[in-house]
């Protein structure tokens, strides 16, 4: 036998595959989280910050950061007293605020992981699911709450008012003490304003008045319209 002969005896003597069907795989049961009418829009909103909420956390974090490690370097190496006496009263500043945010975390930056891994094959899964998503979008929007509270800004300027009397009344610096006061009071406004509040936003969220009917009434001495909402 010639050896094309026997390369074409054994191609025909193979069987081929074929793939079998049930062992695709079927794909999972949709979530509590999206089917719920009452879960799906609150973590919908989770969703949309938890991005955002980490980015917010990180970078005012790293710029606290580095405004502590710049002021040290600058009141190690500088010859200006009023430059040392400025970097002395901003690093324990910058450090806590630092502190702040680090301990203090949005809810939604990194609380949402756990509930995605939560099983939910039974009822009492589901439920336990359920209340956890309610409890961290509670706790959300009670802290979006507090930073856009008028407290939080009387709380910024009595802060950077305090300091910059500090350098005013301490050691006769007006000028850095002028420019303590508005540039920390600035930099506390941004800090709320660039904080996300999607879970707020859902919360405090109105349904729009939207006219639905409207009837004519015959009255004895002419018509009224009557609306529906």
């Amino acid at each position: 036998m010639s050896l094309s002969g026997l390369v074409l005896l054994l191609t025909l003597g193979i069987d081929p595959v074929v793939p079998s069907v049930d062992e695709r795989v079927e794909p999972p049961p949709a979530s509590i989280l999206t089917t719920d009418a009452s879960l799906a829009p609150r973590w919908s909103a989770l969703q949309a910050e938890e991005h955002p909420d980490r980015l917010w956390y990180w970078g005012w974090a790293g710029f606290l950061g580095a405004v502590v490690v710049g002021e040290s370097v600058i009141a190690a190496t500088t010859s200006n007293e009023g430059s040392r006496i400025n970097a002395y009263v901003n690093i324990p500043a910058s450090a806590a605020g630092m502190l702040a945010v680090l301990l203090t975390p949005p809810a939604a930056a990194f609380g949402l992981e756990d509930i995605r891994r939560m099983p939910e094959d039974t009822e009492a899964q589901r439920e336990a699911k359920a209340a956890k998503l309610r409890a961290v979008f509670h706790r959300s929007v009670e802290q979006e709450r507090f930073y856009r509270s008028p407290l939080n800004h009387v709380i910024g300027l009595t802060v950077n008012a305090g300091l910059a009397a500090l350098l005013y009344f301490g050691w006769k610096l007006g000028g850095r003490a002028l420019l303590m006061l508005v540039g920390g009071t600035i930099e506390w406004e941004v800090q709320i304003f660039t904080r996300p509040t999607a879970a707020l936003d859902l919360a405090t969220a109105r349904p729009e008045m939207a006219l639905r009917k409207l009837h004519v009434v015959p009255l004895p001495n002419g018509i009224a319209l009557a609306g529906a909402f």
